[in-house]
Order: C-alpha cells, then structure tokens, then sequence
C-alpha cells in the first residue's frame, strides 16, 4: 500500500512541476513576444530590456524543472542574443552572447542521436544529425556574433580552432532545412560568415545570399542592412550603399518591429558614416 502511495505522490509532483513549468513558459513568451511585437528606440529600451531579462528569468525558472525541455533551451539562447545585440553596451556584449551559444549547444545535445555522433565523429558530424533549426540557428548566431566581437584577433584565433567549421557546419544545416527561418535568418547569417571569414573572404557568395533573402523576405530590413555592410561597404560601392540606407530608413517598420526599427537607427548611423564617399 505504501509503495502505491509513494507511486501516486511522485506522480502528482510531477503532474504538478510539469504544470509549473507550463505556467513559467507561458508567461516568458508572452513577455519576449511583448518585447518582439514592440518598436525600438532609445527612450523605450530600458523598460524593454527589462521585460526580456524577466522572461529570461522565467526561461531559467522553467529549465530548473525540467533540464532538457529545447523550446526553453532555445528560447533562452534567443533571448541572450536578443539581450546581448539590442539592449546591451559594447563591453558586455560577448559574455552574453557566449551565454546564449552555450544555451543553443545544450539544446542540441537534448537530442541522444547528436550526442552519440559528436562522441564517435565529432560535432560537425553530429550537426548534420539535427532537425532543430531554432537550436542550429541560435547556437550559430551567438557563436558568430561572439567571435565577431574579438575583433580581427578573434576571427584569426577561432578560425584557428576550428570554430569556423563548425560555424560552417551549423548554416549549412539550417539552409538543408529551413533557409526561411526568421525572415531569411540561416542566408544572412551565412552571408556574414563569407563575408568576415579572416583566411577565405567570399564576398560574391555574400551577396548571392543576401540577394535571396531580400527577395524573399525584403520587409526583414536587417536582410537589406547586412547587403550593405557584407558587401556593399566593402566592395565601395558607396552611391548603392545611401540608397539602401534610405530605403531602410523609410521602410514600415511592421511585421518586425523591434528589428526593422532597431535597423533604422543603425542605418541612420551609418548612413552618416558613408555620406561623401565616393
């Protein structure tokens, strides 16, 4: 009899730490779409980073209760970088989004299939295992934008690593899967990998990628800002360059509007920057 009970007790404390969990996500969804569906500026950004760092503790809340849940893991690896791209200063950028790639591998290696590969063939094999294009493309754009922020240091020692083929191997995949994902995300962020690679620069594949996704998904204006910073900028093509910039600039801000307004104000930036060049 009291084995039955001890069996019902754990049963109900699971019944009821699942609900917890289901509670904590609902509400840190809620919170992040809050902060997604809302525009950029910086009079607005300190009550929207706040609202993202209490969905990213939600998110942490959640993942207590149950380690190995990946919309969780994902989201949280999203969020960081969401947090580390947007809302943070320079200094603290690269900490967070090493937070946030960390967040994105434990998401793939949920999946026992990834962990066996990764431990008989290594990770670039293992990724080919994987069908979880939010945990690909999260764990990528952390990783990248980490590295990124190393400067040309950075980019030389990681490539030295090898982190520039598994960097590789995680766009690839997403492509395989999902090249819509986010509004053209795995084209854009595989185009900013040709185009910062320190060793076998691609700038023509950079712009085959980037052209793609603007005409798939041209009211994504980061799609048209990394045009030209990926490959119009460097290629100095200057005239080409302020036009994007003021399409950017006068481009509607939905359906994305955290993003497209955030765009606006770095395209106002650097629509400043190219104004006489050329």
């Amino acid at each position: 009899m009291r084995i039955v009970e001890c069996g019902v007790a754990l049963l109900f404390a699971a019944m009821v730490g699942l609900g917890q969990v289901g509670e904590l996500v609902a509400q840190a969804d809620a919170l992040f779409q809050e902060v997604w569906l809302s525009a950029y500026s910086p009079t607005a950004a300190p009550a929207l980073r706040a609202k993202l760092e209490t969905a990213i503790d939600l998110y942490t809340r959640a993942l207590n209760l149950d380690p190995q849940n990946t919309h969780v893991l994902n989201m949280l690896a999203r969020s960081y970088y969401t947090l580390a791209d947007i809302f943070l200063p320079e200094r603290e950028k690269q900490e967070f989004h090493e937070k946030g790639q960390l967040y994105g591998e434990r998401s793939l290696r949920a999946h026992p299939e990834f962990v066996a590969t990764e431990r008989e063939k290594g990770f670039v094999e293992a990724v080919k295992t994987s069908t979880d294009v939010a945990a690909l493309y999260w764990t990528y754009a952390n990783w990248a934008r980490k590295v990124e922020l190393g400067g040309a240091f950075g980019l030389i020692a990681a490539a030295l690593r090898g982190d520039d083929k598994k960097l590789s191997a995680l766009m690839s995949r997403c492509l395989e899967l999902d090249p819509n994902y986010l509004a053209g995300g795995p084209l854009r962020a595989y185009a900013g990998y040709f185009a910062k690679h320190p060793f076998s620069k691609d700038y023509e594949r950079a712009r085959e990628l980037l052209q793609e996704a603007m005409a798939n998904h041209g009211e994504y204006l980061e799609n048209r800002l990394f045009y030209v910073q990926y490959y119009l900028i460097p290629k100095e093509l200057w005239a080409e360059a302020r036009t994007v910039l003021q399409e950017i600039l006068a481009a509607p801000i939905e359906p994305y509007p955290l993003m497209n307004s955030y765009c606006q104000v770095k395209a106002a930036a650097l629509l400043a920057e190219v104004q006489g060049k050329g």
